[in-house]
This record gives structure tokens, C-alpha cells and sequence, in this order.
């Protein structure tokens, strides 16, 4: 260990890991790996299927009805678990997620009806990103704001570990004879492991949390049980977060049809779709890695929270003109590793940073609305463009979905702008309200500024 010492040293600072930080940072990076390679598991299985039985053509459609449910969903989600407390709640979602996924297997590999498929898809769109946004809220609890600054690139690098190892034992695993249905016991077996971890880790995690966790992990809950529509109304910040997020996700959505597009094209059988998307999330998760592990740290320490944000527009902006160029399955794949690896690295990160201004007793009901309900609604008003584009010909799709592309990068470049007043005048509000117990006594503009890389 001795002789080894100055070595783990170099690589903690190169990391920028200090100390009392390791064991919060290995459990949560773990558990990201879980919940991540178990998502990108469902994401094979799921696109697989659908595309294998059914047309490009009914993508839209699914689109619509993934929103739909997540809003009904949701709804009933932020009711009846406001006052539940939210390592309880994690460990339920996660246990009910085991029993869909014995439910699922049985159903498609016995009876495989039609709307199964539709099942399936539209269950896996909304139960793992439920259960990693409700990770991400735990996280945000249990790290500091210049923690995270520093550690939440490394933090989404344990989960694209996960995704990575997903993809590529996938595409393994299927070639010789295992039917992909029964990956799904795969994907039950890392739930089950991730349940374990957190039960067994959740009293050592209260104990090492900063000073702003005065209270055990168990006991978090909201103040109030206030409507998530009422607070979005009262609050233009949370607006801005909501809108960033609705034009990021229709602009990731076009350009995830377009991949799909052109590879059903090219494979078009399941077998076939299976082997494609399992080569193409794992190389994803490669190339998500290497953004988080050397530049998402670097990028937000170094050129600020906001520099970090405009980051990923920008480089969609330029693939997006790349596609115009050079049409095709490249192009299109290219652009969507760059959107996903830069949203699942210096963009989720960055907007981690962003829900620190919201209070603790509010952001965890409207955090899990945004990522989830905010998100399908941007895949539906997706799918209706392309359900009323697709009308015409293929080529004036192909033609709309750059030019809407190009506008929409445009508003969400943009909507940066009010998102930094915004989170300024939030983040001044929730230090402020803390003054009296924060021990540093630097005033709350000198703390906005620093938070900010000012």
C-alpha cells in the first residue's frame, strides 16, 4: 500500500477526488452502472423487438403513446409518493421493475402478441429513466454543488462502464444461441444486485454526506405535497429548465428516427437489429466514457457551468450539417453517439449542477417530472412533426427534419441565456436561506460567482 501510495495520490488529484469523497463516489458510480448497462440492455431488447415485428412507420405513433403514459403516470407517481421517503423509494421502484420484467419474458416468449411489442417499448421508456432520475435526485442530495462540479463526470462514467459492458456482452452473447428474450433475466439479476447495494450501503452514505445533509437519506421528503403543475407555474427558472429540456429532446428524438430509419433499412430482420444496436450501444458507451472520464470534470471546472452548456447544441449544430452533406446510416450514427455521449456526460452533468438551486423539498417531486413526463412530451411533439412531414415524400421529410434541427438548436442556444439569470437569482434565493448555518461565511454573491465560474 505504501509503496503504492504516491501513485493512488497522483490519480486522486488527476481525478480531482479529495478526500472523504470515495465511498460516497464508489457506491453511487456503482449503482450507475447498474441501473445504466440494465437500461441499455432494455434499449436492445426493446428496439430490437419493436423494429423487428413491426414498420419504421409506427415509431411516431410510439412516440405519442410513450408521452401519454408517462403523463398518467407521473401524475399518480407525484401524489401518492410526495411523502414517501427516498431511498424507500428507489428500493420499491426497483423491486416492482424485477416483477415487469418476469412479467415480460413470460408474455414474450410464450404468447408474443402484437401489442406487446407496444407494451414492452413503452414500459422500458418509462421505468428505467424513472428509476435512474430517481438515482440522479439521490445523488444531488447526498453531493455538494462544487462536488459535483468536480465528481458527477466521474460519477456518469461508472454508469457508462455499465452501458458499455451492456452492449458489447450483448452482442456476445446473442451470436451464438441465446434467444435475446432471455436477456431479460440478465436485466432482472443487475436490478436485484442493485437493490442489494444500496440496502446494504444507505446508513454509511447519511454519515459521509457534506454538512447540507442534516438529516439521514431516509428521512428526505418535500415540505409539501403542492402540485408539480403549481410549482412550474410559479417559477420561471423551473420553465426554463423544462423548455431546455422539451427542444433538446425533440431535437435528439428527430435524429434518433433517422438512425432507426436507416437501419431498418439495412437489417431487417431481428436477429439482425439485435446484433446492430447491441454493437452500437456499446461502442455509444465507449465514446461516452472517454467524454466523461477526460473532459466532463475538465470542461466544467475549467471553462465554468454555462461554456459547458452550450457545448453539446453546438456540436449537433455541426452534425446536423455534416447529415445535410453526407446522408446516410454514418452520418446519422455519428451524430446521435455525439448527442448521446454528450448529453449522458458534460450536458447531465451540467444540468445536475442546474437543479441545485432548487430546494431540496421541491426538486425531488419536479425533477423526476421533468426528466420523465417533460422528456416523452419532447418525444411526442417529435412524432407528431414527423407524423405530419411523413405525409409527403421521403426526401421532404429528410429535408424538414434538417432545417427543423438547425431552428431548434437555434431556441435552445437561446434558452441557455435565461437559463443562467435564472439560476443566478435561484441560487442566490437557496444560499441565502441558509446563510445562518453554512459555516464558511463567505457572503451569498461571492458563493453565486464560484458556483457559476465566474
Amino acid at each position: 500500500v505504501i509503496l503504492f501510495a504516491p501513485s493512488i495520490q497522483r490519480l486522486l488529484r488527476f481525478f480531482y477526488i479529495r478526500p472523504g469523497e470515495g465511498y460516497r463516489l464508489g457506491v453511487m458510480a456503482a449503482l450507475l452502472f447498474l441501473l445504466i448497462a440494465a437500461n441499455n440492455l432494455i434499449k436492445i431488447l426493446r428496439d430490437s423487438i419493436f423494429l423487428g415485428h413491426h414498420s419504421v412507420s409506427e415509431l411516431p405513433y410510439l412516440y405519442i403513446l410513450v408521452a401519454v403514459c408517462a403523463g398518467v403516470l407521473i401524475a399518480t407517481y407525484t401524489r401518492y409518493t410526495a411523502h414517501v421517503s427516498l431511498v424507500r423509494l428507489i428500493l420499491a421502484t426497483n423491486a416492482l421493475i424485477i416483477l415487469m420484467i418476469a412479467g415480460f419474458w413470460f408474455l414474450l416468449t410464450y404468447f408474443n402478441p402484437g401489442w406487446s411489442h407496444y407494451a414492452f417499448y413503452v414500459w422500458s421508456a418509462i421505468g428505467s429513466v424513472i428509476a435512474v432520475a430517481q438515482l440522479w435526485t439521490l445523488i444531488n442530495e447526498i453531493f455538494s454543488p462544487d462536488e459535483g462540479k468536480r465528481l458527477f463526470g466521474l460519477l456518469a462514467a461508472g454508469g457508462t462502464l455499465g452501458g458499455a459492458a451492456a452492449g458489447f456482452a450483448a452482442n456476445w452473447a446473442l451470436h451464438p444461441s441465446v434467444e435475446s428474450n432471455h436477456l431479460l433475466w440478465v436485466v432482472g439479476g443487475i436490478y436485484l444486485t442493485a437493490f442489494l447495494l444500496l440496502l446494504m450501503t444507505q446508513r454509511r452514505l447519511s454519515e459521509t454526506s457534506p454538512e447540507k445533509a442534516l438529516v439521514s437519506l431516509n428521512e428526505i421528503e418535500p415540505a409539501t405535497a403542492e402540485n408539480v403543475f403549481a410549482r412550474l407555474a410559479d417559477s420561471r427558472y423551473l420553465k426554463t429548465i423544462a423548455a431546455v429540456i422539451l427542444v433538446s429532446v425533440i431535437v435528439s428524438t428527430h435524429i434518433d428516427f433517422q438512425l432507426k430509419t436507416a437501419a431498418k433499412e439495412i437489417y431487417p430482420s431481428k436477429s439482425a437489429l439485435a446484433g446492430f444496436f447491441s454493437s452500437y450501444y456499446g461502442w455509444l458507451s465507449v465514446a461516452t466514457f472517454f467524454t466523461q472520464v477526460v473532459l466532463t470534470g475538465r470542461t466544467l471546472s475549467r471553462l465554468g457551468l454555462y461554456p459547458s452548456l452550450y457545448l453539446t447544441p453546438a456540436v449537433l449544430l455541426t452534425g446536423t450539417w455534416a447529415i445535410m452533406i453526407w446522408p446516410g446510416l454514418l452520418a446519422a450514427a455519428l451524430t446521435r453517439i455525439a448527442d448521446a455521449a454528450l448529453r449522458n456526460s458534460i450536458h447531465r452533468s451540467s444540468m445536475e449542477i442546474i437543479y441545485m438551486a432548487v430546494p431540496a423539498g421541491v426538486r425531488k417531486s419536479i425533477k423526476t417530472f421533468l426528466d420523465v413526463v417533460v422528456e416523452r412530451v419532447g418525444d411526442a411533439s417529435a412524432g407528431f412533426m414527423i407524423l405530419l412531414f411523413s405525409l409527403s415524400s421521403m426526401a421532404g421529410y429528410k429535408t424538414y427534419v434538417h432545417s427543423m434541427c438547425v431552428v431548434l438548436i437555434i431556441v435552445w442556444i437561446v434558452l441557455i441565456l435565461f437559463l443562467r439569470s435564472g439560476y443566478a437569482e435561484a441560487l442566490s434565493q437557496e444560499i441565502l436561506s441558509q446563510e445562518p448555518s453554512l459555516p464558511n461565511g463567505l457572503p451569498a454573491t461571492t458563493r453565486v460567482k464560484q458556483s457559476l465560474g465566474d
